[in-house]
This record gives structure tokens, sequence and C-alpha cells, in this order.
């Protein structure tokens, strides 16, 4: 029914195509992930949590006082724009090692929102027949700050995380990169299965040198 000169798309590469945009959204939900689900990498949420502890590549930070990574909680409930900025400057100052800093904030929209709108209050119009409210691209000291809906996992979250990227990786398995194996043909179907494999993890060679910003519980 789908074949020949009546066919109007290819099917199997439609699908094919789907299933690699529903396997990239759901790895980009698991890179902050705590690994805690099934099939699930351990993200940012394994390596970099809320108050340093846990065991990041068999290495326990209760036991191990360096391994545990940075954090501060926002002393008051609620981040605010005449606030976030201090809280900002914490966590960057435990966050900093000499050369080594953080390279990029990874901000929930509410907390990304709160920090936009704290520099808006001190932009200033240079165009007399134009007036632009808000950035296009926003930094803290050297770092690029961007949100992402992904870290959002309450509506009012409120997640900051500082990554030096130096020290963080995606490693994968060499054969299986969303690697795509032959078509199955099931017993009992008219179709066919085409597997798709990823093997790989997060991992980090400083969990010390990574910050999560929180808001106070």
């Amino acid at each position: 029914m789908n074949n020949g000169p009546e066919k109007m798309i290819d099917l199997a590469k439609a699908r094919v195509k789907n299933a690699m945009n529903t396997a990239m959204n759901n790895f980009s939900v698991d890179m902050y992930g705590t690994g805690a689900l099934t099939n699930q990498i351990g993200g940012l949420g394994h390596i970099v949590t809320s108050d340093g502890t846990g065991t990041v590549g068999g290495i326990n930070s209760a036991t191990y006082a360096f391994w545990a990574n940075q954090f501060y909680e926002n002393p008051v409930t609620g981040f605010a724009t005449t606030s976030v900025g201090a809280s900002f400057n914490t966590m960057w100052l435990r966050t900093v090692r000499g050369n080594d800093k953080p390279d990029l904030i990874v901000c929930s929209n509410d907390l990304y929102a709160i920090y936009e709108a704290s520099l808006q209050a001190n932009q200033r119009y240079m165009n007399a027949d134009k007036a632009k409210l808000g950035f296009s691209e926003l930094q803290y000291k050297t770092a690029d700050v961007i949100f992402d809906s992904n870290t959002n996992f309450g509506a009012t979250a409120e997640i900051g995380y500082f990554l030096n990227t130096k020290y963080l990786y995606v490693v994968q398995h060499s054969e299986a990169q969303w690697t795509q194996d032959d078509d199955k043909v099931p017993v009992n179907q008219d179709a066919v299965v085409i597997p798709i494999y990823w093997m790989g993890n997060m991992i980090c060679t400083n969990r010390s040198l990574q910050g999560k910003l929180i808001d106070v519980a």
C-alpha cells in the first residue's frame, strides 16, 4: 500500500527519523537526570547534587571530601532581582580555583528570567529611535548564561548549574553511537523492527569545580 509510484513517503525512513528525534529529546532530559530511571545515564543530577553528597565514579564524597561538588542555597525563599547577583557572586567564588572557573551557567527558566530582569534594570537605550528591552545573550563574568527547560523539574525549580566543562564529558561505546542494526522481522507480524543502540555515560574528572545554585527549601 505504501510502495511503487503511489508511495507518498518512505514510512520506514520517516519512522527511524522520528525515533532518532525522540531519542535526542529524551537524552537531553537525561543530561540533567540522576540515573535512577531504567537505562538512564548519570547526568548532572547525579554528578552535581544539591548538597555535594553522593558516590560518583565509585568515589564517595562522604569519605573523600575533595570529591564533593560545590553548592549554595539562596538564604531567602525565592530569588529576587535585587539579590540574585549576590547569590551568583557566592557560587562563583566557590567554583574558582586559580585560572579554573566556570565557563557555562545553565539556569532553569525561572532563574534565568530573574537574572535577566536584574540586568534589564540597568539597561540604557543608545538608539534615540528604538528602545529595546532584554538581551539576546547573557553572561556572568566570563561564563555564558543560558536556560534549558529540561532543568525545570518543578514549576518553581530555580536551579543554576555552574559548570566547568573542561572536566565534564559524555563518553560512548565505539560500536553503539546511535547505531542502526539490521531490520528484524517478527514471526507474528507483517512488519519490521529496526533496533537503534546507544551505550555511554556522562563522566566528571573534577567534581569539586562544579557547582549548583538552588533556592531555599
